[in-house]
């Protein structure tokens, strides 16, 4: 798995997270779970941007 497909995958599991926190009403994981959708989203855009680069 290279790393595109991993930031994918945790862009994938992330998001279900925080469906799953917002059904639940868990503001506080819902929060957790945007927060780290946010950042596997950044990282995934700056890798893409520096294989472009390259």
């Amino acid at each position: 798995m290279g790393q595109v497909e991993f930031y994918e995958k945790m862009i994938e599991l992330w998001s279900s997270k925080s469906r799953e926190a917002s059904e639940r009403a868990d503001l506080a994981a819902f929060e957790f779970a945007e927060g780290e959708l946010a950042n596997y989203r950044e990282m995934l855009k700056r890798h893409l941007q520096t294989k472009s680069v390259e």
